[in-house]
């Protein structure tokens, strides 16, 4: 049995829903409210139905996928922006100062040329394909999101 094999019953079609909807909790607890959400969600609802269950489970570790991605994203742009500064700075101290400027300017340029738009980016897929899992659970179609992880099986 493949995981798509599950049609979403009309009763299950709104928990379903909301279920896919709850990592909007991110915005009332920033951080983990976007994975407590569908966690909650999940618990709650996956003795209900097996559609219901695999539902839960791709909100979830779709959350989880994307919490990971973003805390490594942020820490490798953490460690590059502080080995420029730590450049720029020991440049400017061995007395090579258009050096020292030069990579002091560029950790910031790649900083807010490359990081800042990843980062936005990282956060507006979860949106995308939240609203994209509403449309075809609300329609009865179970829905797999890419980019995860399976952490809950």
């Amino acid at each position: 049995m493949s995981r798509n094999a599950l049609a979403i019953p009309e009763a299950d079609r709104t928990p379903a829903v909301l279920t896919h909807l709850s990592p909007l909790a991110g915005f009332l607890l920033p951080t983990l409210g976007n994975v407590l959400g569908p966690l909650v969600a999940w618990l709650a609802l996956r003795d209900r139905s097996p559609a219901l269950d695999q539902q839960g489970k791709e909100a979830l570790n779709f959350q989880l996928s994307m919490w990971v991605y973003g805390v490594v994203i942020g820490v490798l742009a953490f460690i590059l922006f502080s080995l420029g500064l730590i450049g720029g700075a020991l440049g400017a101290a061995a007395g090579a100062q258009d050096l020292g400027a030069f990579a002091f300017l560029g950790t910031f340029a790649a900083f807010f040329v490359f990081f800042v738009p990843l980062l936005l980016l990282l956060s507006l897929i979860p949106f995308i394909f939240m609203i994209v899992a509403v449309v075809r659970v609300s329609s009865g179609q179970p829905y797999h999101y890419p980019l995860s992880i399976r952490f809950v099986r």
